[in-house]
C-alpha cells in the first residue's frame, strides 16, 4: 500500500473562543490535554507502517497552549521520515514562550504560523483575541532570533468596523516585518460562532464592496512587496509556498489526527468525532465516512486546483469538464497557459464561482 506522505494534527485547545472560530476546541485544561495527547500517540500507531509524512501541518485549536512538557512528546510520537521537508506547528502570539520555541527546534519544526489576525488592538480586542498588536510583533521577532526562517503571518479583513485604511495600515506593519508567507482571509459569519449570532440578528452585516475593495489591495499591495500570490488567500516569496496545503489542494492523500480531524487516504474519507472526551475515550467510529468515486475526486482537484494561480494540468479537465471550461474562458474566469488552465485576476476574485462549476 501506498505511503500516506502529509499528516494533519489538530490540537482542539484554546484560551479563549474567539467571536469568529467555528473550528473545534476546548478550553485548556491540564488533564484533558495529557489525556488528549496519549489519545493522538494511540490513534497514530496503527498507521506506523504507512505513516511516512514529507509534510505535517499541527493546528487548532492553539497548539502552543500544551505546555512544553507535553510539546515533546506530541511531536515526537511517530516514526521519522528523513524525507521530511515542511513541519508546520500554529502559535497564537500571546501563548509561545522560549521553552516552546526550545522543543519546536528540537524535534524540527521548521515553520511557524503565527496568528496575528490584526494589528489594532481595538480590532483585536473585537474578535476576542488575547495577544496584542505589540505582543504579536515580539513574539514575531523572538521567533526570528531563535533562528526560524520561514514564517507566516495570519491576517483578517472585512472585520466590523475596519477601514481600508486600517487594513492598509495592517498590511504595511506586517510586511516591514519581512516575514515568508502571508495568509488573508475574509471574514465569514460562521454558523454557532458569536458573530453569526450578531449577524442573524441584524447587528452585523457584511460590506461587499469594501471586502472586495480589501481583497485587491492585498493582492496588490503584497504583490509589489514581492510576494506571490499562489492561492486566493495565500502569498508567498519565491520558494516559500506552504507545500502541506498545496498537496491538499492537489488531492493528495493525507491523514489528520484529534478531535474532528479529517482524512483522505485512497478511496475513502472520514472525519474524527468532534468530542474531546468521547475521542479519548475511544476508539469510536468516525462522526462522518464516505466513498470517493474516481469522478469525485476528479471534481475536487478542478475545484480546489482553480483556487491556485498556477491552476490545473488540463489533463484534469480536458473531456471531463468540457462546457464548464468553456463557460469560464467565456465569462474571463479561466485562460489557458503552458496547456494548464489557470484562473484569471477575475477568476480570482470570484474563486466560489469558478469553484462551483466543478462540484
Amino acid at each position: 500500500m501506498d505511503k500516506v506522505e502529509h499528516l494533519y494534527l489538530h490540537v482542539p485547545f484554546c484560551a479563549t473562543k474567539c467571536r469568529y472560530c467555528a473550528f473545534y476546541s476546548e478550553p485548556g485544561q491540564t488533564d484533558k490535554m495529557e489525556a488528549f495527547v496519549a489519545a493522538v500517540l494511540k490513534e497514530m500507531q496503527p498507521w506506523a507502517s504507512r505513516l511516512a509524512p514529507k509534510t505535517i501541518f499541527v493546528g487548532g485549536g492553539t497548539p502552543s497552549l500544551l505546555p512544553a512538557p507535553l510539546l515533546r512528546p506530541l511531536l515526537t510520537g511517530w516514526p521519522r521520515n528523513p524525507e521530511l521537508i515542511e513541519w508546520t506547528v500554529e502559535c497564537n502570539p500571546a501563548t509561545v514562550s522560549p521553552e516552546k520555541i526550545a522543543v519546536f527546534q528540537e524535534v524540527g519544526v521548521n515553520r511557524i504560523s503565527l496568528g496575528v489576525q490584526a494589528l489594532d488592538d481595538e480590532l483585536l480586542q473585537m474578535l476576542g483575541r488575547i495577544h496584542t498588536a505589540a505582543t504579536a510583533v515580539a513574539t514575531y521577532r523572538e521567533l526570528r532570533s531563535a533562528g526560524f526562517d520561514n514564517l507566516n503571518l495570519d491576517l483578517m479583513f472585512g472585520l466590523p468596523g475596519q477601514t481600508l485604511e486600517q487594513w492598509r495600515d495592517t498590511l504595511c506593519r506586517a510586511i516591514e516585518l519581512q516575514p515568508e508567507h502571508f495568509s488573508t482571509y475574509c471574514l465569514s459569519f460562521e454558523e454557532d460562532t458569536e458573530f453569526w449570532k450578531l449577524f442573524q440578528a441584524g447587528h452585523l452585516r457584511h460590506n461587499s464592496e469594501q471586502e472586495l475593495a480589501m481583497y485587491e489591495l492585498t493582492i496588490d499591495t503584497l504583490a509589489a512587496a514581492g510576494y506571490r500570490q499562489y492561492e486566493i488567500s495565500n502569498f508567498a516569496k519565491p520558494g516559500c509556498e506552504c507545500r502541506h496545503n498545496i498537496a491538499g489542494w492537489e488531492g493528495r492523500d493525507y491523514l489528520g489526527v484529534g478531535p474532528s480531524a479529517c482524512s483522505t487516504v485512497g478511496d475513502r474519507r472520514w472525519q474524527n468525532i468532534s468530542d474531546i472526551d468521547r475521542y479519548v475515550a475511544g476508539p469510536c467510529a468516525p462522526a462522518f465516512a464516505e466513498q470517493l468515486t474516481p469522478e469525485l475526486r476528479a471534481a475536487e482537484c478542478a475545484a480546489f486546483g482553480m483556487r491556485m494561480t498556477n491552476g490545473v494540468p488540463a489533463e484534469y479537465v480536458r473531456g471531463r469538464f468540457d462546457r464548464q471550461v468553456t463557460q469560464l474562458l467565456q465569462a474571463d474566469l479561466a485562460y489557458w497557459h503552458d496547456d494548464r488552465l489557470r484562473p484569471t485576476r477575475r477568476g480570482i476574485l470570484f474563486a466560489d464561482e469558478v469553484a462551483t462549476e466543478f462540484v
